[in-house]
């Protein structure tokens, strides 16, 4: 089957950002349009007011609904306009060898498709992403000047507007290249039928080809199986949840590059599964999600809660400390109420003072977890001897709370998505509690969480 091998450059943007793709001879300018939104990061799909046009001899080539209707038959900036859907690319790319396709009217993008070869030997009805570089632009961002503003708060954390940069290219689906991933998209732009007579296959399942990975992996080839278990295992215990995409970004970022299909059939496989589950770790469709996480109700709750933030990561030996399920990071705050409690209560018992400081630290890092109870039950435990001491501990405990990785932060502490962005999120208040002298609050008192509960009826259950 003739087949034509393009690539496909986005002009005057830094880093360069490129695709290369094989689609069989034959391809409107309508398939070729759809097949450059799946190998990017556009969305016309969820967008279709985003038109895009091609201006090439004496046509305008567009899928623009308004200049279509009050242009149809008629001259549009010079060119005769024409519908994409009726009109192929053979013709033009074989006489000039490129032309220019832009997209959004707005953003104004400019790409630049030039053909590199014409085969026979391609044998799919719909085309293939081949290789490519770079991570492509949002949609909406603005063009090459918006998108160029873009980067430079994405890339800085420090700057005031990142986070809500952050969550806005979240919600555009700002996503690393995955070929694989495209190419299972690119499956839906057929507009031939496939010559399986001449494609190494068992029953439609491609074992071999030149231009298309094949359907199966063997996993017995697949390098550093444990240790994508192991960065699993870490994630979700930093997580809670993880999608696939920002986990093989964050692995690939460390280690030897994974694809997206080897890391669907490693976790499908039984036995990796198994392992994962024996570390709590449950897979599903679209992500690795902790088990504590199972019930439907408290995975929504999770995912609503961590919309928008950004992902701390860690480098790679830290990262996979993370493989113990208890591990927590030391902090200062940690050490100083440590010295606390070993010489007001503890008589200088490491062992005590330890687990002290595990058990407070695992209980602020539960979901949703209601930083004024978990620090009424643990000063609840001590006899303090005036209000000051009290509030001593208060603050220390807090300022743990403060800086303790959670679940909700995407790993990051909430003193940290404070520093990122001041006005934007505030850290936990250091407030005092209102308790009787002696450190113990009566059962008919108001209870310290501030519910406007009785404390029998509240936190002294």
């Amino acid at each position: 089957m003739k087949a034509y091998i393009l690539k496909i450059t986005f002009e005057d943007i830094t880093p360069l950002v490129w695709r290369r793709i094989i689609l069989p001879a034959g391809a409107t300018f309508n398939r070729l349009h759809e097949t450059i939104q799946y190998a990017t990061n556009f969305q016309s799909e969820v967008s279709p007011y985003h038109s895009f046009g091609v201006e090439i001899e004496d046509n305008s080539i567009t899928n623009n609904e308004a200049i279509i209707d009050e242009y149809k038959g008629k001259k549009y900036v010079g060119r005769m306009v024409k519908q994409p859907t009726r009109i192929k690319i053979d013709s033009f790319l074989e006489k000039y060898g490129q032309f220019i396709y832009n997209y959004d009217f707005g953003d104004d993008w400019c790409i630049c498709v030039k053909l590199e070869e014409t085969v026979e030997d391609y044998y799919f009805g719909y085309p293939t992403l081949l290789d490519g570089e770079g991570t492509a632009p949002p949609e909406d961002v603005g063009g090459p000047p918006g998108y160029e503003e873009f980067l430079k708060v994405f890339q800085d954390p420090t700057h005031p507007d990142y986070l809500r940069t952050y969550a806005w290219a979240e919600e555009q689906l700002y996503l690393p290249l995955d070929i694989d991933k495209i190419n299972e998209h690119l499956k839906s732009v057929k507009y031939k039928k496939t010559e399986w007579q001449y494609i190494d296959h068992d029953n439609y399942f491609v074992l071999s080809d030149k231009y298309r990975s094949p359907d199966w992996i063997d996993l017995d080839a697949l390098p550093n199986k444990d240790l994508l278990i192991q960065y699993a295992v870490a994630c979700v215990n930093l997580y809670g949840i993880i999608k696939y995409p920002k986990f093989m970004e964050i692995y690939n970022s460390q280690n030897t590059h994974v694809s997206s299909s080897e890391l669907l059939d490693l976790l499908s496989n039984p036995l990796y599964e198994k392992k994962l589950k024996n570390e709590n770790i449950l897979v599903y469709r679209n992500a690795l999600i902790h088990k504590t996480m199972e019930e439907l109700e408290d995975q929504t709750r999770l995912i609503q809660s961590v919309v928008g933030k950004p992902f701390y990561v860690p480098e790679k030996k830290e990262l996979l400390r993370y493989t113990d399920e208890f591990y927590f990071e030391k902090t200062s705050h940690q050490e100083k109420l440590a010295k606390m409690l070993a010489k007001d209560f503890l008589g200088g018992s490491k062992v005590t003072v330890k687990k002290e400081i595990k058990g407070l630290v695992l209980e602020l890092q539960v979901v949703n977890a209601n930083v004024q109870q978990v620090l009424q039950k643990f000063l609840t435990r001590f006899e303090m001897k005036d209000m000051e001491q009290l509030n001593q501990y208060a603050q220390v405990i807090f300022d743990i709370a403060n800086n303790t990785r959670i679940w909700e932060n995407r790993g990051h502490t909430p003193e940290e998505l404070f520093q990122m962005e001041k006005h934007y999120l505030k850290p936990m208040p250091s407030t005092f509690l209102n308790v009787i002298d002696g450190g113990k609050t009566g059962r008919n008192d108001p209870c310290t969480c501030g519910s406007g509960k009785k404390y029998k009826k509240c936190c002294g259950k």
